[in-house]
């Protein structure tokens, strides 16, 4: 406490004291062009910290506001792509504004990446269509991951499900310097075992795919892309960690991390062993986030690159897994259904030992012309996936129902274990010919999938039936064998036939075969063994699939506008054949035609997107779905298929709009979409007075939903504090058709979700984020049947770090959840607290550190889930309250100069972060 008084005093103080005043000026270039889009900013004389900065907006104005403390002379700095930089030393104002007046910025000869000649890289830059984070400007703990760094920028969010949004825009790919890490697209290794300290730059692009990048195409995703660029002098970088730790209740975490850049070649070690629910990476401070179950994990991985996405280039690498789970359960269920209601309680335990071999190699051949005003060029690809794993597995499950009057209905046990293997090799070869300086292209590609696996298992269940004074037993061995191939022939053209317009039809063909043995033996109590036949649930069967899918795109480019619409038809051909119940088979051949179209405006700096489109998903009737022979597998839930069934088709459309007010420090995005569905296949169930279930399926019309959301971040920067303001509201509404007991009827369910976050950072001191976030749902049902919904949920989560002494720091996770729906079964209040206390170590190569998980002992594992027809809480395991000594040795070197981890240098509005050339 008195360290937070204090510091807070200090910033008091600063601020009394400090001189502050605005600077702002017009940019031009040598034609008197006015300059939009330049990155303007200031820094201290003494040191060359950043201590403002600011955009140029589109009449070529900056205005910054500067606090220079007590400087009497400040650098002021002009950066932009393809213009000289501009430096000079001013004098600070008396009287609180400094205009430059007219600047003029000459052209660069040779165009350069403007951070090589800068001192102090500014926080944030924007290049055209990228955004550029100076890592080294946001605060970030000693231990801290890449996945920590990103949760500091401006505009980034983490969601609990690992989704990573950039100014409510979803994130598709994370690359480290440009390539991909270990063969992954989302980036989990990179996010969670690369250090933030060795990070130089955070790249923010539109994303492209492979072959968009080769060509030259703009992105069409609407996602963005992330590249994280790493620190180092002369593309040369060795750097990594050792990380144990060790807790009460025998709680254990162990890594060791090696990395090594050198001219544009990555090598990568991973491996780690922990039994604190963690499958990647290390936490230095876990996240406030309920974990269910046990979860023990042992993985090692190694990786090797060289180079990028525009050069001949290969990658290799290899992972293995294990993981021991061990889940327990306790629900409580009320379901509603016309003229029947009843309640379940139930208790489940359950467990899962795998493993897992996962290897890859992409190889990317580019072959340039000899002429170098030619951009004529093939690139050849090929990738390469396998996956080989095998799983031990059991469970027990059992639950007792009664009628709402508290009579006991049914009284069900079961137990079950099995042993499975699978086994998958995945390969794709593509060619990308450049044809012209016009950049026409085609792509032509030949993919080919083999899947084989295997399973043994045994279930004993008993239901009995009080009403019926019956029992039913099922006890039966179950062995089953696949093979599958699936095969796949792309080819696209891409042809401009006059100025700004294209062609560009695309031939899509797959034939996908699988073979499928399945043996169920029932257990005969005369010879207590496993030697009666199950025919009817048994089958040996061969599914062949079919689709060939021709599509024509029309693409016209006006200034600043891109109009598309594409037509395509589809045909798809079903057959199925069971040697052993020939009932069930059939054949099915699908035909119909799809239709989308886009309006896309994107100015010429990237900062403004909007985006009209219309296109149409078609959902076709699975196998399972179209079979009408009844699958009795599951004594209380009886399924048979619907032969009639049509398939489902989903009319959307979609308004994007993504705005960066570069000028103002402020980024705007939201979307609009409305879907309307068109024979939704649902599932007809029926539930008769002894809650057996049978289910059916069939095609019903009316269903739509119109959902959307808005988003706006605002950051402020100077010399000592760096604030993030985020705001965002998501609001959905759904007209849902269903049937139940025969009784078809709909359900409005309405959904509001605002969100609102802060961080603040002062001084490489303190360090705060705040979100609350609250989700109101509401759902009205037109028949008397069932019961309304309302509820509401929200959370508040509190991470904050406090920097004190020469090298000591306090980390706190602090989470609270209510779910106002919560019954009297379980608690709907959540209370979750992590906190750690640390000392960086031996010139700060070292970090020794106390954590606290649950300190309150207070998180709990109970959740609600609310449909038309049930209320269900569940208790689950979770990972329970524990303490741990964590120490973590980190070493690496750049250039041959020894990794500067120096705490002064951890970032922050203080920082001295950045480099000067990379």
């Amino acid at each position: 406490m008195k360290t937070t008084l204090l510091l807070f005093l200090l910033l008091i103080s600063s601020t009394l004291f400090s001189q502050k005043f605005t600077l702002e000026g017009v940019l031009k270039d040598q034609d008197s062009i006015v300059l939009n889009g330049a990155t303007v900013y200031v820094q201290s004389a003494k040191d060359s910290v950043p201590i403002a900065y600011g955009i140029t907006n589109k009449n070529g104005e900056y205005s910054l506001r500067v606090n220079a403390g007590e400087d009497s002379k400040v650098i002021f700095n002009i950066a932009s792509l393809g213009y000289e930089p501009y430096i000079k030393i001013v004098n600070v104002p008396q009287n609180g504004t400094l205009n430059m007046g007219y600047l003029v910025l000459n052209n660069e000869i040779e165009e350069l990446d403007v951070i090589t000649i800068i001192a102090r890289a500014p926080p944030v830059l924007i290049k055209k269509d990228t955004v550029e984070y100076n890592a080294d400007s946001f605060k970030t703990l000693p231990n801290d991951k890449a996945e920590d760094l990103l949760k500091k920028l401006p505009g980034v969010e983490i969601d609990l499900d690992g989704i990573i949004t950039v100014n409510g825009i979803e994130v598709e790919a994370i690359n480290v310097d440009g390539m991909r890490f270990f063969g992954e697209q989302k980036g989990d290794i990179a996010l969670k075992n690369l250090p933030s300290n060795v990070i130089s730059k955070v790249q923010v692009t539109d994303y492209k795919t492979d072959n968009q990048k080769f060509t030259g195409e703009e992105s069409d995703s609407g996602t963005k892309e992330i590249n994280f660029k790493i620190k180092k002098g002369k593309n040369r970088a060795t750097f990594g960690d050792v990380k144990l730790g060790y807790g009460t209740d025998e709680k254990y975490q162990a890594n060791a991390n090696v990395f090594k850049l050198i001219d544009g070649k990555q090598l990568g070690i991973i491996g780690g062993t922990n039994n604190i629910n963690l499958s990647k990476g290390f936490n230095s401070l876990p996240d406030t986030d309920t974990s269910n179950g046990d979860i023990k994990s042992d993985f090692v991985g190694a990786n090797y690159t060289k180079g990028k996405w525009n050069e001949t280039s290969i990658n290799g690498n290899y992972r293995y897994s294990a993981q021991n789970r061990d889940y327990d359960k306790i629900s409580y269920k009320e379901t509603f259904l016309p003229d029947l209601n009843y309640i379940t309680d139930s208790k489940s335990n359950s467990f899962s030992d795998s493993d897992s071999h996962t290897a890859g190699a992409d190889l990317k051949f580019i072959l340039k012309p000899k002429n170098n005003s030619s951009n004529k060029k093939v690139r050849l690809s090929n990738k390469t996936d396998f996956k080989s794993s095998s799983q031990e597995s059991g469970g027990t499950v059992k639950s007792k129902s009664y009628y709402d009057n508290g009579d006991l209905v049914s009284d069900y046990t079961s137990n079950s274990e099995s042993s499975s293997s699978s086994s998958e090799f995945k390969n794709e070869f593509s060619v990308t010919p450049v044809l012209n300086n016009k950049a026409d292209y085609l792509n032509v590609s030949l993919g080919t999938d083999f899947n084989k696996s295997d399973s043994d298992s045994q279930k004993y269940s008993k239901n009995v039936l009080v009403n019926k004074g019956q029992t039913i037993i099922q006890d039966q061995i179950n062995t089953t064998g696949s093979n599958s191939s699936d095969i796949n022939f792309n080819a696209f053209w891409s042809k401009e036939l006059f100025t700004n317009f294209r062609l560009m039809p695309r031939y899509m063909a797959t034939v996908n075969t699988k073979n499928s043995e399945k043996y169920i033996y029932d257990f005969d109590e005369r010879s207590e063994e496993y030697s009666d036949f199950n025919e009817l649930l048994s089958s040996e069967s061969k599914y062949v699939t079919t689709t060939l899918r021709p599509a024509l795109k029309l693409r016209y480019q006006y200034k600043d506008f891109r109009f598309e619409v594409e037509g395509a038809f589809t045909n798809t051909y079903r057959d199925y054949k069971d040697k052993l119940v020939t009932e069930r088979d059939f054949k099915a051949d699908f035909e119909y035609l799809t239709y989308s179209g886009r309006i896309r405006y994107k100015d010429e700096n990237g900062y403004k997107n909007i985006t009209l489109q219309y296109n149409q998903n078609v959902d076709l009737p699975s196998v399972g779905q179209l079979q009408p022979l009844e699958d009795v597998s599951n004594i209380t839930h009886i399924v048979v298929g619907n032969p009639l069934l049509k398939p489902a088709i989903s009319h959307n459309a979609r308004f994007q709009y993504q705005n960066n007010l570069a000028y103002n420090n402020i980024n705007i995005s939201g979307n609009l979409k409305a879907q309307f569905v068109q024979d939704k296949i649902i599932n007809s169930t029926i539930t008769d007075a002894d809650l057996n279930k049978y289910t059916t399926y069939d095609n019903i019309d009316g269903d739509y939903s119109y959902s959307g959301n808005v988003a706006v971040s605002k950051s402020y920067f100077n010399r000592k504090t760096n604030i993030n303001l985020n705001a965002r509201f998501n609001a959905s509404y759904k007209n849902s058709l269903s049937i139940q007991n025969a009784v078809e009827f709909t359900a409005k369910t309405t959904v509001l979700k605002p969100l609102f976050s802060v961080s603040y950072a002062y001084d490489s001191k303190i360090d705060v984020t705040t979100t609350y976030s609250y989700s109101k749902n509401n759902s009205v049902y037109d028949t008397d049947a069932f019961n309304d919904i309302n509820y509401f949920v929200q959370n508040v989560d509190v991470n904050s770090n406090v920097f004190f002494l020469k090298n000591a720091f306090l980390s706190n996770r602090v989470s609270y959840r209510y779910n106002s729906s919560v019954g009297d079964e379980f608690d709907g209040d959540a209370v979750f607290w992590n906190a750690g206390l640390g000392v960086e170590l031996w010139d700060n190569q070292a970090t020794l550190s106390l954590v606290a998980y649950d300190m309150l002992g207070k998180n709990n594992g109970y959740r609600r889930s609310v449909t038309e027809t049930y209320i269900q809480d569940v208790e689950n395991k979770i990972l329970e309250q524990y303490f741990m000594l964590n120490f973590v040795y980190k070493f690496g070197s750049f250039a041959g100069q020894k990794m500067n981890v120096k705490g002064k240098n951890r970032g922050g509005g203080g920082s001295r972060g950045g480099s000067g050339r990379n």
